[in-house]
């Protein structure tokens, strides 16, 4: 397989800062996919960064970053030739539009596949499985990476919202620039001082509660 042949785009952009293009620890990662809708592996590989994924989302901020960083660190254990199989992968998130977003493009885990579960009690992290092995592993930040004052803010903001309260400017603009300084930091500190990560023994992959055998039935023929 030929490596590296679809690189991404990691330059400065609108809406893709020059401090996130330049960050240390920015790198994408290489993935390998197949050729068409019944198709057999590529020859050659992808890169997906931080870049692509804001394309995607929207935007680039923080959550998006912190999904970045929990995923990658994990692919690089399961793969640790380098290439992500894409093909491969099955994870749990939370119902966040970030973590979601950012671990169907980097896994290709997908709800309508019964690969991606969706699970808000996961909290600010994941669940990776390599299907083929069931190597999987549980991610998250380590305590204190997200800083108290930017999660206060972060749940002012939201409850504000809720109650249908006005949010300020003032709010907003302290909001994305401490979301953009948690972004630089996540991006030039080794991945080994940020996260949490652990490998789950005997990990049973559910794609969904919501189905189940019928539990009022079970004893029709039970005599009276």
């Amino acid at each position: 397989m030929e490596i590296n042949d679809g690189k991404t785009d990691n330059c400065a952009d609108w809406f893709y800062p020059a401090w996130a293009s330049k960050a240390a620890y920015n790198k994408p990662i290489i993935v390998k996919d197949t050729d068409s809708g019944f198709g057999r592996y590529s020859l050659k590989t992808k890169e997906i960064g931080i870049k692509d994924l804001a394309r995607l989302h929207g935007h680039m901020c923080e959550g998006l970053v912190i999904a970045f960083v929990e995923v990658k660190a994990v692919l690089e254990k399961l793969f640790p030739d380098g290439v992500v199989d894409r093909t491969d992968l099955r994870a749990v998130s939370k119902n966040g539009p970030c973590a979601v977003d950012v671990v169907a493009l980097m896994t290709g885990a997908r709800i309508n596949f019964q690969t991606l579960r969706i699970d808000n009690t996961i909290g600010l992290g994941f669940i990776i499985q390599k299907i083929s092995t069931g190597q999987t592993y549980d991610v998250h930040l380590k305590p204190a990476v997200f800083p108290k004052e930017h999660a206060d803010l972060v749940s002012k903001i939201r409850k504000a919202h809720s109650r249908g309260i006005p949010v300020s400017k003032s709010d907003i603009d302290a909001y994305e620039k401490m979301a953009d300084a948690l972004s630089l930091k996540l991006l030039s500190t080794p991945p080994t001082e940020l996260l949490v990560i652990k490998k789950l023994l005997g990990y049973k992959f559910s794609a969904t509660d919501l189905f189940g055998d019928r539990g009022d039935i079970i004893n029709k023929e039970m005599p009276r």
